[in-house]
């Protein structure tokens, strides 16, 4: 059994991001996975002031004294971490950029301490053309991250909810999320 955690970067409770994540859940649960969702939209979370604090003795929290601080051990408790997003403005939520920014703070003598973890990624958009949404310029740049943490990535799912901005009726993103399901599970 692992521990997940997604990271639902949608400001919308009722949007096709939350829905993906909650269809997710669904599936990972009913296979007796541990799942977390962390609606980055509920937290204040102050923006990365790139003074390197954390790189002196790697407390492994931020000088900042703000929610990171407490999210933190549950991000390090995690076996798998999933970035959830609408696309807005070619790229990631700012709510998710915030939080991904922050992980700077997770440095260790050598590394980072989210080093070798499980790593997925679920974007979705409306715009029926996935190359000029911006999908591409987001995966690219979730993926370095999870090359640079040396992770295992486990995959992107991705796809649009068309003219009507509905997912639930995608089957093809359906079927997409039911592999990256199986691919956790194993």
């Amino acid at each position: 059994m692992s521990k997940i955690l997604i990271l639902n970067g949608s400001p919308r409770k009722k949007g096709n991001t939350s829905f993906l994540v909650e269809e997710l859940r669904k599936m990972v649960q009913d296979k007796g996975h541990e799942v977390e969702i962390l609606t980055l939209n509920d937290y204040d979370i102050n923006p990365c002031q790139g003074c390197f604090w954390c790189y002196k003795d790697y407390p492994l929290k931020c000088v900042q004294n703000d929610v990171m601080n407490t999210l933190y051990p549950t991000v390090l408790d995690s076996d798998v971490l999933i970035f959830a997003s609408p696309i807005y403005w070619f790229t990631y939520s700012a709510q998710l950029k915030l939080f991904v920014d922050r992980l700077v703070a997770l440095h260790v003598n050598g590394g980072h301490a989210l080093n070798g973890r499980k790593f997925a990624t679920i974007f979705v958009y409306g715009d029926t053309n996935s190359k000029s949404s911006g999908v591409f310029a987001a995966i690219d740049s979730i993926n370095h991250m999870i090359s640079y943490f040396r992770g295992d990535n486990l995959g992107v799912v991705h796809g649009t909810g068309g003219d009507k901005l509905t997912v639930p009726d995608n089957t093809q993103l359906l079927e997409k999320l039911r592999e990256l399901a199986e691919r956790i599970d194993s």
